[in-house]
């Protein structure tokens, strides 16, 4: 990243740093709407739920003023989340690269946000970082590569960070101290054959036990970006304690697993499956998944068990996951940031429709950042302020 461009991504940052009119865009939906409407209501799953077509004038008039709302509020949960007034503030962006898509991983004590995108003087996906307090984006000094860096999350003082390699440098997952950046690869191979491309980690615990999970998935090589998959897609787990690595969640329970978070407590696994069919070489709908979220309860010995289908997106796929300090869930997917509680109800939406400038593009993750949303809206950065703390950590 040369000097210049980095000057001007600072400008940019500090430039568009301020308090958005459209923070109190607030439209409540009644949840009956969601599951009753007139029987000559017209929409298909290419669409969002807010572009349904209804013959009626009362919810025609809601779903329109909802399009352009950055909050659609189906329950009083959602409401309690939010606040009477969010209020939401572009940090940085909006660029013409996507610099801000996957990780989003939240580092207390340091107000940092770190996550990953495209390079904005080069080629390839990066690990950067945000300062929450003065908005400065860089990109840590890191010790070793980190290659087409993908998802992350952050464990007792590391930030985990998945990457896919490219055809001569395997992937992995490495851990690093953002104090230092110093890195670490904990997990490039199985008995000398690479993994696929690991997409998204996150840790759990139980007494003394520790183990990481990832998700493994063939994207990669559906990009060209490596070599054709030697692995079945699959979920693993590391403990490193007995230093071993097993497929825990095999690619028939799970065809194309992404997103993976944890509860607190640490009681359930949920990940997301995100059959793309254009990168399966499919046509629409012909895919072997389900655009859904899974969810595992985790036992004494942190195995997962007791698959359970917990939500099905509306629009597109679910991407990034976290898990609240409530144990609600949240998934970026085709409507935005959808955020669910334990039973699977959907309790409201952020809009991806007034995040993105890109209408097209996807909006994949986020970070808690305790008590404020940090959106990574691809091209640009937004914190939401919300009304209560979701964040957590294993330190807190």
């Amino acid at each position: 990243m040369g000097p210049r461009r980095i000057l001007e991504f600072f400008a940019l940052a500090l430039r568009f740093s301020l308090v958005c009119s459209q923070g109190n865009a607030v439209v409540s939906i009644p949840v009956r709407d969601t599951f009753v409407l007139p029987p000559t209501f017209v929409s298909n799953y290419s669409q969002k739920f807010v572009d349904t077509v209804v013959p009626n004038g009362t919810v025609e008039n809601l779903l329109l003023q909802a399009q352009n709302a950055t909050y659609i509020t189906y329950d009083a949960e959602f409401s309690a989340i939010i606040g009477s007034s969010p209020q939401i503030q572009l940090l940085a962006g909006p660029l013409d690269v996507g610099f801000a898509y996957e990780a989003g991983v939240y580092i207390p004590g340091q107000n940092l946000v770190w996550f990953t995108g495209a390079e904005i003087d080069g080629p390839g996906r990066v690990v950067m970082a945000i300062n929450l307090t003065d908005h400065e984006v860089y990109k840590p000094k890191l010790t070793e590569p980190v290659i087409t860096a993908n998802g992350g999350s952050y464990y007792e003082g590391k930030v985990y960070i998945t990457h896919f390699g490219n055809r001569t440098y395997a992937g992995g997952v490495v851990a690093i101290d953002p104090l230092t950046g110093e890195t670490t690869t904990l997990v490039n191979s199985y008995f000398g054959v690479r993994l696929n491309g690991p997409d998204d980690v996150i840790w759990a615990e139980r007494g003394e036990n520790r183990a990481m999970f990832f998700t493994d998935v063939d994207f990669a090589s559906a990009l060209n970006l490596t070599g054709p998959p030697a692995l079945p897609n699959a979920v693993w787990r590391f403990d490193p304690q007995a230093e071993s690595l097993q497929a825990v969640i095999p690619r028939s329970d799970i065809s194309k697993p992404n997103g993976i978070a944890v509860s607190p407590g640490y009681t359930k696994l949920y990940i997301t499956d995100t059959p793309l069919s254009g990168l399966q070489g499919m046509g629409p709908g012909n895919t072997t998944g389900s655009a859904a979220v899974y969810v595992y309860d985790l036992d004494d010995t942190l195995t997962p068990v007791g698959k359970r289908l917990f939500s099905i997106a509306r629009t597109g796929v679910p991407d990034g996951i976290k898990v609240d300090k409530r144990g609600r869930i949240w998934t970026g997917e085709g409507e935005g940031i959808v955020v669910r509680n334990d039973g699977g109800k959907v309790l409201g939406t952020f809009n991806a429709r007034t995040l993105l400038e890109d209408k097209n593009s996807h909006l994949a993750n986020f970070a808690f950042a305790d008590d404020r949303l940090i959106v990574l809206a691809v091209n640009q950065i937004w914190s939401i302020q919300l009304a209560q703390v979701v964040g957590w950590t294993s330190d807190s």
